[in-house]
């Protein structure tokens, strides 16, 4: 059964063969999935489950379907993807996001092969930026010109706020693009199910385009738990 298991909003564990025993608790290759936050607690159950010692193991620390009293919570995709602090987790991400802008200070910066930049709020007060990427120059290696005027660093910074200024109107231009591109792959026989042309011979024929945003939601969650533990 594929499950996903949360805490606060944050996907922990993208888990493509788990289980659910008769008693509720969820299993994933015949360990049980566990939620614990105390160092302590955390220490001596994990050494419980490796020796397979199960009963040791308070009954909280075990996880089921939905909100569990160890924090996490469990569920399909599907309902992961309308989950409220999902949802709200992203908002706060995107809200962040949505003033960071990129400088490109030095275009040889630590490495021979990595530009120096500064990355962050734009939306702060000139000086504040301008120290910041004066601090990245002074610690940074290789760089081209590590001591730009303040007029050249305003400059750069200015360009970037324009730039970030315009990114709605270009954001919204391109999703208007993928739009009238998906359409016109549907009305000529492309299926999102399987991104080809196959006019249904798939069997899971769907010209439906939240199909795909569903499956990239699945993707980038198995993404971003890659390499976690079953101890969340």
């Amino acid at each position: 059964m594929h499950l996903i298991i949360a805490r606060d909003g944050d996907t922990k564990l993208d888990l493509h063969d788990a289980t659910i025993r008769a008693d509720g608790t969820i299993w994933a290759q015949g360990m049980p999935v566990l939620g614990i936050t105390d160092p302590a607690v955390k220490a001596r159950v994990a050494a419980a489950s490796r020796a397979k010692r199960f009963a040791d193991i308070p009954a909280d620390a075990y996880t089921r379907l939905g909100d569990n009293p160890n924090g996490l919570w469990a569920g399909t995709p599907d309902e992961w993807a309308t989950h409220p602090a999902r949802i709200a987790r992203q908002a706060a991400i995107d809200a962040s996001q949505a003033v960071q802008a990129q400088i490109t200070l030095s275009t040889r910066g630590w490495g021979d092969y990595s530009p120096l930049t500064w990355i962050g709020d734009i939306t702060r007060p000139d000086a504040d930026i301008m120290t910041e990427c004066r601090e990245r120059l002074a610690t940074g290696h290789d760089v081209d010109h590590p001591s730009p005027t303040d007029a050249g660093l305003l400059a750069m910074i200015h360009a970037a706020r324009a730039a970030w200024q315009a990114r709605p109107a270009r954001e919204a231009a391109r999703r208007h693009a993928e739009v009238e591109d998906r359409a016109r792959k549907v009305a000529t026989g492309y299926c999102v199910a399987c991104e080809s042309w196959c006019y249904g011979d798939c069997g899971s024929y769907s010209g439906d385009p939240a199909t795909q945003d569903r499956r990239e939601l699945r993707e980038a969650a198995r993404e971003a738990s890659y390499g976690m533990e079953d101890e969340a």
